[in-house]
């Protein structure tokens, strides 16, 4: 290894009207990183063939940074903030990234048309704003209080995540807030959504088999799901929804909410023929 892949500890830039170190320095790209007690922040620069499995870097900040091709798997990172930064081909399988914060990233890569794996990471309390998560693996992860919000999720998997808090052997309760976020062609079987929001997003061609969504907040969605049995929607809130692709005659629909408009892709759903009075 070069001494110019190697970050030593007297090499951060250190000031006294900065209360926390930056490493900054010109974008090359490197194979190893050095994190010390006093690294906080990590600031353009990029990095490939990370190998950081069973680590404890918690707190840590990546600015205008580009990862590829890197091992966080089973890595405490609990409050983990990302901003501006791109990450390809990531593995955070096993990972803890409580309280995570991700703003303006890209997590997807386009040329390879694949994305990071965070499959049984545990992700509660984490934040996706303005991010680009397509072809994301979050397959039973642990999600509860999520926010994945005015992002790009096409291709997602979020098969059996656990989006759930439970109290006690009869009481849990979900939260996830879901919003503004495109998640066509994504994958949301036997998740448990009830009372969560995901309104304003795009639900078309979303696999939903075994998913409840009782009392979920569906407001100005697109919901077209592809494959949908055993979903439940008991009571969720349609109003201003596109609905469409689906056989109302399979789903319990009872207590749920729509505008007038609305009725009529159900009674047209039924064969029903509407006459108006002129």
């Amino acid at each position: 290894m070069s001494n110019k892949n190697i970050v030593q500890k007297n090499d951060q830039l250190k000031s006294k009207d900065r209360e926390d170190p930056i490493i900054n320095f010109y974008k090359e790209v490197e194979e190893s990183l050095i994190i010390t007690p006093e690294t906080i922040i990590i600031e353009n620069r990029e990095f490939t063939d990370l190998d950081f499995p069973k680590k404890n870097y918690q707190g840590l900040t990546f600015k205008k940074c580009t990862i590829s091709n890197s091992n966080f798997s089973a890595s405490n990172l609990n409050g983990l903030r990302l901003e501006d930064c791109k990450l390809f081909n990531c593995d955070f399988k096993n990972a803890s990234i409580q309280d995570g914060f991700f703003e303006d990233c890209l997590f997807y890569d386009k040329d390879n048309q694949n994305g990071c794996n965070f499959g049984l990471t545990d992700l509660r309390r984490a934040e996706f704003q303005r991010c680009n998560i397509s072809m994301n693996n979050f397959k039973r992860a642990d999600v509860f209080q999520l926010t994945i919000n005015d992002c790009q999720a096409q291709g997602c998997n979020f098969q059996s995540a656990n989006f759930v808090n439970i109290v006690s052997r009869t009481v849990l309760f979900s939260s996830a807030t879901l919003t503004k976020t495109d998640f066509r062609y994504s994958t949301f079987e036997g998740v448990y959504l009830k009372k969560c929001n995901l309104s304003e997003s795009k639900f078309s061609s979303v696999i939903f088999s075994k998913a409840n969504l009782e009392e979920a907040d569906l407001t100005s969605t697109e919901f077209a799901p592809s494959e949908y049995d055993g979903l439940s929607l008991f009571k969720a809130d349609l109003r201003n929804a596109e609905i469409r692709n689906i056989d109302i005659r399979k789903l319990d629909f009872s207590g749920v909410k729509i505008f007038d408009w609305q009725q009529d892709f159900f009674i047209e759903n039924l064969g029903i023929i509407t006459y108006y009075k002129s």
